[in-house]
């Protein structure tokens, strides 16, 4: 548990790493290989509108899953995402349905397959941050900040 003087340090950092994210750079997804692999929270935008926040321990590894042709449901949550909104406005049943089923239905592989497509279109900011606490309560301030409306903190 974080106590009272850590936690106020924690309060005061978070303003400043969002205007460092802010700062940052918008790089293209198929840039994922300029990342260092250190821990860090990261955005992903299409245009001007940051879709997904997330946070890891390797940059580098995590964004190339999120788009990767074979990424599974496992790795690639935030396309899986993207694939069950595209399937369920196509009349695709993905309610009550687990994911791996879901992958293995034709009709929403395709969906995935497309969403990971979109995924390398777009754009990635990121910094490093090393403390996982830390980590954690920025991957929620920025997605308060910026309205990522692809994260909705559900257990899985």
């Amino acid at each position: 548990m974080l106590g009272r003087d850590m936690a106020a340090l924690v309060a005061e950092d978070l303003p400043a790493l969002m205007d460092r994210l802010r700062a940052t750079e918008r790089l293209p997804w198929s840039a994922t290989g300029r990342w260092p692999a250190v821990g860090g929270i990261y955005v992903l935008w299409e245009g001007s509108e940051a879709l997904y926040v997330g946070r890891t321990g390797n940059l580098k590894q995590r964004l190339r899953q999120h788009g990767q042709r074979s990424s599974t449901h496992y790795s690639a949550s935030f396309a899986f995402n993207l694939a069950k909104g595209e399937a369920q406005k196509s009349g695709l049943v993905t309610e009550g349905r687990k994911r791996g089923e879901l992958q293995a239905d034709p009709a929403f592989s395709d969906c995935f397959e497309r969403a990971k497509e979109r995924v390398r279109q777009m754009h990635v900011t990121a910094i490093e941050v090393a403390s996982p606490i830390l980590q954690t309560l920025f991957e929620v301030y920025v997605h308060l900040e910026l309205g990522t409306r692809y994260n909705d903190f559900e257990n899985h």
